[in-house]
């Protein structure tokens, strides 16, 4: 195991204080979507299919998610590094710009109609992959294998993928401020150029035999585009 040390992702071996950091970043999701909640007038939401109600919708959902992934489908829990970044700094000022630079509709256009299907689109590819994972890491016959089945036959990140699609969809849904749409481009841009060559490094030596010919055959993110 000495090479691990020349992994950049190597944190990814390190599943210690899985309760404690599960503990930690779980308050820190349900603050943050309690602060995106709050500048919304429920009650009206609840009257209305106005735009703040998709908005709200898709941020209950988006933190459910998060909550189920990082309690139950997640082979490790999230690095001690990852806290501060993600879910100190980048989750409530993604939740933040969405909810201050959103335009307030009554009635939902067409475009609300597109936001929705990439949304659950995005949340499904994400979450069912991340299922088929769990289902497939808890077969002991599998153990120390790479999972390329399922979802992860037409995508090697299928996750980033739907995230990516999720959130294109909760821009499009908030439909406000042009730096808006920098959500959704600055969270592809860092699949694209930071976690998946990193994440591809860390597979590569964890899984020497499987993954180069995985690699050759499949996509990284996008099904025969990328």
């Amino acid at each position: 195991m000495a090479a691990v040390s020349k992994i950049k992702d190597k944190w990814r071996f390190d599943k210690s204080n899985w309760r404690l950091k599960t503990g930690i970043c779980g308050t820190l999701v349900l603050c943050a979507i309690t602060m995106y909640l709050r500048e919304f007038d429920l009650a009206s939401c609840a009257r209305s299919c106005g735009s703040d109600s998709i908005l709200a919708i898709f941020g209950v959902v988006y933190a459910a998610r998060l909550l189920l992934s990082m309690l139950v489908l997640l082979p490790r829990p999230p690095d001690w590094h990852e806290i501060p970044i993600v879910y100190v700094v980048f989750i409530p000022s993604v939740l933040a710009a969405l909810a201050y630079g959103r335009t307030q509709t009554d009635v939902c256009g067409p475009w609300h109609c597109a936001a929705v299907v990439l949304y659950v689109l995005g949340s499904l590819l994400s979450s069912v992959g991340e299922y088929q994972r769990y289902v497939f890491k808890a077969r002991p016959a599998n153990k120390g294998k790479l999972m390329t089945t399922g979802l992860w036959a037409w995508s090697m990140h299928v996750n980033y993928l739907g995230d990516s699609l999720l959130f294109c969809g909760w821009t499009l849904a908030a439909g406000g401020a042009w730096w808006t749409w920098l959500v959704p481009t600055l969270i592809t841009l860092l699949f694209v150029f930071m976690h998946i060559p990193n994440l591809d490094e860390y597979l590569s030596y964890r899984y020497p035999e499987e993954f180069p010919s995985y690699a050759a055959k499949t996509s990284k993110l996008v099904p025969w585009i990328y």
